[in-house]
């Protein structure tokens, strides 16, 4: 296998046609962007060969100069790495990405914010006005804190009225998970004209399965100027910020932290740590429940030992 071709022409004439078939429109985007700017300028002319970790830091030094972010940085090194494993897989070279040996920034890109209820109510309202389908697919990603993809790989045999589930399959990591309707969802969907059993709940306008979500989310969080002023990344409000606001309400209201790991089908307890800040009590609680289980034993000894439990003074 040869290792002389430049990155540059793996990248453009090869790899950037596969992505654009297989990828996401806005990954693909993202992907031209990093290239153009950050990585053809240090390493497009380059032979795989001669690609060197060196290079990378470089890279990973510009970015970090010019105040872009970790995450950022990490992307720009993931399609480096993408790169080289897509020749490597062509044959065209047996190099391996030098990205391996290259440590990537750490970034702490976990989304912050979440709604209010009176948030909500205003962005289903306005979203309501507008598309039936958005309202419904925003709803059920808020009351049953489903991804956007999972609500689009939907067919009508997940969805069981008489025990109000949703059934969820092929979800990000790996696992099939149900997920619980509440009222409004249950409504929603019941409104809705049923297909068969593999047709999608939530078609494309051709009938096919829908990709991304539509551009009136973004459209009606702008008029309602949640974003307005917002420069962290972490803090603006997304339509994922629906599942993270389910999953906020839940740990809010007292819910157990294993509960919700299983609810938004966390592969770890440690994914759904992060709410726990959001239950400063939780502890007390606890502790104030074990207390009143001895206090309980304890009038429970005397009862049957013939004395009389003492009054407590109010």
């Amino acid at each position: 296998a040869s290792s002389d071709y430049p990155l540059r022409d793996v990248y453009k004439r090869q790899y950037l046609a596969d992505a654009r078939q297989n990828k996401k429109r806005n990954s693909v985007v993202t992907e031209e962007g990093l290239y153009s700017k950050w990585i053809a300028p240090t390493i497009g002319d380059a032979a795989l060969q001669d690609i060197s970790p060196f290079h990378l830091e470089r890279i990973k030094k510009r970015m970090s100069d010019a105040g872009l972010s970790a995450r950022s940085v990490y992307y720009a090194l993931c399609v480096v790495r993408q790169v080289f494993h897509f020749a490597r897989d062509r044959d065209m070279t047996a190099c391996e990405s030098p990205t391996s040996k290259v440590k990537a920034p750490k970034a702490d890109n976990r989304r912050l914010r979440f709604l209010s209820h009176e948030e909500a109510e205003r962005l289903l309202a306005y979203v309501r006005e507008r598309s039936a389908d958005l309202y419904a697919i925003s709803l059920i990603s808020l009351h049953c804190g489903l991804r956007a993809g999972e609500i689009f790989n939907l067919a009508w045999g997940d969805v069981d009225f008489e025990r109000e589930t949703l059934t969820l399959r092929n979800t990000k990591n790996g696992r099939t998970r149900m997920a619980y309707m509440t009222a409004m969802v249950k409504d929603q969907l019941a409104a809705k004209t049923r297909g068969g059993p593999g047709d999608i709940v939530f078609p494309a306008r051709g009938g096919e399965r829908r990709t991304s979500v539509s551009d009136a989310f973004e459209r009606a969080v702008k008029a309602l100027g949640f974003n307005e002023g917002v420069t962290d990344s972490r803090q603006r409000v997304v339509f994922h910020t629906l599942r993270h606001t389910f999953a906020s309400w839940l740990v809010e209201q007292g819910t157990d932290l294993y509960s919700v790991k299983e609810l938004m089908g966390h592969r770890t307890i440690s994914m759904t740590e992060r709410y726990s800040r959001l239950a400063p009590d939780s502890l007390r609680r606890a502790v104030k429940s074990l207390e009143a289980g001895f206090a309980a034993r304890a009038a429970s000894s005397k009862s049957a030992m013939g004395e009389k439990p003492a009054r407590r003074k109010p």
